[in-house]
């Protein structure tokens, strides 16, 4: 049976998810959305101090966090703006093109594709993750139709002696305003048509029901089983998820930290911090609680070893060592164990989060922060690194039986070897 099914796996979802995870455009996309992580994180430091988890503390606070707040909305109210610029100079760079010149553009069209408001401002809910969504778009399309022109030779060419910043500028001139002229005038229809923008057309048909989804318990168990199932077969899961469903959790979450400013409930569990963090203690597959084991209860030598020698990579989230080491990689005897610790751990967490017991996340912390610590950091409750210490011991009791077998074979294994070379020695 379980040959049969690395052979199914092997055959026909292994290559899909190769290619998925190579695919330009997805890697572009997770690429320009990681660019923004330093902003996110250095935003969420403010966000703590001003909008601080403890009662006592916040009242003090109170008279600052109006100031402290211009932070917090310099990083993540800027994540759609951050993000289109990001996208299309990843993608550039993928194709071998200008990458700044496609970076400069694609914000040109994002707020070209951006309606003012009443007072002829530009509303910054749609610089954040209202924006993402067309952010995506936009850096795609800007990348592709440049990259059109270019192929077609449909561009100024300078001649030679020209400072390379200039004739880049002047490459850009004919695709760069055809691509504007397009946008402006696609928005200008959907405007006298339908009185719709392009942000307005793209919620209605990408973010929200991308954001029902992955906001929902079962978008995260999907997401959670297909990375697993991807690490199990050797390819890095949360990379390929991630192209697809970054955005998403960065949407959530930056929707939760606006409701932390406004003093609101916070109207998500699953975001970034959750899919992060949450299920990911010690890396994937919640692997610290199996590095625990092997130093703590192993008895063949490799896994011993191993332990020892993982141990500090897995309390800071790094799972590589173990899912190469132990391995789990086309291993049948860690396979269940290494996708049912982290499902459980996470449906724990959510019931947990939406039942009141804890506090829901919605501080970005670097994904190297050991337990309990990241738990407290991304719900702002003490309450979070109690869950988290919960779930390392559910996750042990999840592994221990599978632990105990394959520690057996390997250790069997190796008195088999020492008893072959005594033999051969003698």
């Amino acid at each position: 049976m379980v040959n049969r099914f690395n052979e199914f796996m092997e055959r026909y979802f292994m290559p899909v998810a190769g290619k998925l995870a190579e695919q330009r455009h997805l890697k572009s996309v997770r690429d320009g959305i990681i660019a923004t992580m330093p902003l996110l994180i250095i935003g969420s430091v403010f966000l703590i101090i001003s909008s601080p988890p403890i009662e006592s503390w916040a009242e003090f606070m109170k008279p600052y966090a109006q100031t402290l707040s211009i932070p917090v909305n310099a990083t993540f109210g800027l994540l759609g703006l951050i993000a289109v610029f990001s996208i299309a100079y990843s993608l550039a760079k993928s194709y071998g093109m200008d990458e700044l010149s496609a970076g400069v553009l694609s914000v040109a069209t994002f707020f070209v594709a951006t309606p003012l408001t009443e007072e002829g401002n530009i509303p910054l809910n749609l610089m954040g993750s209202e924006g993402l969504f067309i952010a995506i778009v936009l850096a795609i399309f800007t990348v592709e139709v440049f990259r059109f022109f270019e192929n077609k030779n449909v561009v100024i060419r300078m001649p030679e002696g020209v400072p390379p910043s200039v004739w880049r500028a002047f490459t850009a001139l004919i695709p760069g305003a055809v691509i504007i002229f397009i946008v402006w005038g696609v928005d200008l229809l959907l405007r006298h048509f339908f009185d719709l923008s392009l942000h307005g057309v793209v919620a209605a048909i990408l973010r929200q029901p991308l954001e029902a989804m992955g906001s929902s318990l079962w978008g995260a168990v999907i997401a959670i089983i297909l990375i697993h199932l991807l690490w199990s077969f050797g390819i890095h899961g949360i990379s390929v998820v991630a192209s697809v469903m970054a955005p998403i959790w960065y949407s959530l979450t930056e929707q939760n930290v606006a409701a932390q400013q406004a003093g609101e409930e916070l109207p998500y569990i699953i975001g970034q911090p959750f899919m992060a963090i949450w299920w990911a203690v010690g890396g994937s597959g919640m692997a610290l609680a199996l590095t625990i084991l092997f130093v703590w209860r192993a008895r063949s030598r490799h896994l011993k070893g191993l332990g020892r020698g993982s141990i500090w990579a897995s309390f800071f989230n790094i799972s590589e060592p173990i899912v190469f080491g132990a391995p789990i990689v086309m291993n049948p005897l860690l396979f269940l164990p290494f996708i049912l610790a982290p499902l459980t751990v996470g449906i724990i967490t959510y019931f947990s989060m939406s039942l009141g017991f804890v506090g829901k996340p919605y501080v970005i912390v670097p994904w190297t922060t050991p337990p309990p610590f990241s738990g407290i950091l991304t719900t702002g409750d003490w309450r979070g690194g109690v869950l988290m210490m919960i779930n390392i011991i559910v996750a042990i009791c999840i592994y221990y039986p599978f632990f105990r077998l394959y520690d057996k074979k390997l250790l069997e294994e190796e008195q088999a070897s020492e008893s072959v070379a005594a033999t051969t020695e003698s």
